[in-house]
C-alpha cells in the first residue's frame, strides 16, 4: 500500500438504482469490485447504501495513481462489460468526482 495516502486519488461514485432492481444492482457492483481487486494501483472500495433510499448507493474509491485510474482502468474489460450491463437496473449513469486528501482529522 502506498505510504503517502495524500497522494492518493480518490473517486466518488453515485449511482441511482431502478427501486425494484437494487440487489441486482448490489450483486453486480460486488462482482465488478472483485475484479477491480486485481488491478495495479487499487487500494480499496467501500459501498454505501443511502439508509433511508436503498437506491441510492455510492462507492469510496481510493488509488494510487491517477493516470491509472483515468486510462487504463476506465478501459478493462471488466468495467466495459458492468456498464454494458447496468442498463437493466440502473436510472442513468453513475456521477464520477475525483478527489484528493487534505486533511485528516
Amino acid at each position: 500500500m502506498n505510504k503517502e495516502p495524500y497522494h492518493n486519488l480518490i473517486v466518488l461514485v453515485r449511482y441511482k438504482v431502478h427501486p425494484s432492481k437494487c440487489k441486482e444492482a448490489i450483486a453486480a457492483l460486488e462482482k465488478l469490485i472483485t475484479e477491480v481487486k486485481n488491478e495495479p494501483h487499487f487500494v480499496k472500495i467501500t459501498l454505501h447504501l443511502d439508509p433511508k433510499d436503498e437506491s441510492n448507493i455510492l462507492l469510496y474509491e481510493e488509488w494510487t495513481d491517477e493516470d491509472y485510474y483515468n486510462g487504463d482502468h476506465l478501459k478493462t474489460n471488466h468495467l466495459k462489460s458492468f456498464k454494458e450491463d447496468s442498463r437493466d437496473f440502473m436510472a442513468g449513469p453513475p456521477d464520477i468526482t475525483q478527489w484528493r486528501i487534505e486533511q485528516e482529522f
